[in-house]
């Protein structure tokens, strides 16, 4: 038998040595570690991830597959909260943490068409068809805070048009002459009142309590035709507190659990 033959031949017949230092072992290189758990009629723990949207399928999942209270983490960018079922294990100073349940609201009709519309620059036709598409819905306001009808809004938006003015300074002296320029634009419609605010009384999210929305109409006069654009106000603290009360929920829902805002990575 030559050297290299019996070299081997000790080397593989001890293929693990343990190490003096915490829990290390010397695996030999010639050997491959294979999982058998997926020839098994199940697995050895439990691990996955739930998706869903309802509020009540949340709770009763966690409470029925989580070990020990599971931590809960409140995403305040996407309204979504994920429990880590298996973040404790016994005996152990922390679990695998890859047996998820993720609840992410779904966002209502009107906060999606707003947020798909929010900044967005749309033509007079476009704005008009948006209005009469939801005034049904919306309680429309002037600049000083009186309410008019959706007719009268439509009419003053269908008609409106821009008009400058240019005025022109001359002074002249013995030794000196100047001049300046001002030119005023502005958007102006025939009708007695033009809309200014919008206001809508919606969740945002599916599950979450009716809150009030409050658009800014803002009306660009660089172009001969006038360009409109509507602005959430207070977009920011808006939903700053959608976030505190999806919080809230997720609270009333696992009281026992401890629920965090951020996110988590194993």
């Amino acid at each position: 038998m030559e050297n290299t033959e019996a070299n081997a031949i000790v080397e593989l017949a001890k293929p693990v040595e343990s190490l003096i230092r915490g829990n290390l072992v010397a695996v030999n290189d010639n050997y491959k570690i294979s999982d058998l758990e997926k020839f098994q009629y199940g697995r050895n723990r439990a691990r996955g991830v739930l998706n869903t949207p309802s509020l009540e399928d949340f709770k009763t999942y966690v409470l029925d597959a989580q070990f020990g209270d599971a931590p809960v983490f409140v995403d305040h960018k996407n309204v979504s909260a994920t429990a880590v079922l298996n973040y404790s294990e016994d005996l152990h100073p922390q679990g695998h943490c890859d047996h998820l349940a993720i609840l992410k609201l779904e966002a209502t009709v009107v906060w999606s068409k707003l947020n798909s519309l929010k900044d967005r620059k749309l033509s007079q036709r476009d704005f008009a068809v948006f209005i009469e598409d939801w005034v049904s819905v919306l309680e429309i306001t002037d600049a000083d805070g009186n309410v008019i009808s959706g007719a009268q809004a439509l009419a003053a938006i269908r008609s409106m048009k821009i008009d400058s003015s240019v005025t022109v300074d001359n002074s002249v002296g013995n030794l000196s002459e100047s001049r300046s320029r001002f030119e005023q634009v502005e958007a102006r419609s025939k009708e007695e009142f033009t809309p200014a605010y919008f206001k809508i009384y919606d969740p945002a999210y599916l599950g979450l309590d009716e809150r009030l929305i409050v658009l800014r109409l803002i009306i660009n006069t660089n172009d001969d035709k006038p360009v409109f654009s509507i602005q959430i106000v207070k977009e920011e603290l808006l939903c700053n507190e959608i976030v505190q009360e999806f919080k809230e929920k997720v609270i009333e829902l696992l009281p026992d659990n401890p629920v965090r805002i951020g996110t988590f990575a194993a």
